[in-house]
């Protein structure tokens, strides 16, 4: 006879540390491999990295991990590669998010991002990895989300490549329970 057990949660007898999580409720994975892409825009620009998972509880945090490739046109320009995640139409970087808040800096001609990555002369226009996580804690949603990795240069003038063939990037979702 088979046995089964199914529980909504699991909580240590000792309880669940401050601002900690339960435990790994489901993780959602994509890898890209994607055609040739770049911009000169200071606005974001979606790079179709994405990935889409549906929370079991409102409640829980989504670690979102993402790794991909820049880089600029010319080894001798002085930009920054500016990064960051939307879930669905919305900006994680956007300071009036609650407990999601990272930086109220943000304009509309030069909108908040997660992330902000360097190239230098005369390396800038070498293939530059890069990798970071952004703990959603403020989704408050049971229905399909999906997160995506926008992109965007620090300063007119640039051309910054995020795509070329054969690299592989990825984006891994995970649910943790609150």
């Amino acid at each position: 006879m088979a046995s089964e057990l199914r529980v909504d949660k699991i909580i240590p007898t000792s309880g669940v540390a401050t601002n900690g999580s339960g435990g790994l409720v489901q993780t959602r994975f994509t890898q890209f491999r994607r055609n040739s892409a770049s911009t000169t825009s200071t606005s974001f620009v979606d790079t179709s990295i994405h990935c889409s998972i549906t929370p079991k509880f409102a409640t829980s945090k989504i670690i979102i991990s993402i790794n991909s490739y820049y880089w600029f046109q010319s080894a001798s320009e002085s930009d920054y590669c500016i990064a960051t995640i939307y879930r669905d139409s919305t900006n994680l970087a956007d300071g009036t998010l609650g407990s999601n808040a990272t930086q109220t800096s943000g304009t509309a001609s030069a909108p908040a991002g997660l992330q902000w990555y360097a190239a230098q002369n005369p390396i800038a226009s070498h293939n530059i990895g890069f990798s970071f996580e952004f703990v959603d804690q403020a989704h408050n949603s049971t229905s399909e989300l999906t997160y995506k990795l926008y992109v965007r240069c620090s300063q007119a003038g640039s051309q910054l490549w995020y795509g070329w063939p054969g690299q592989v990037s990825t984006m891994r979702l995970q649910e943790l329970s609150a």
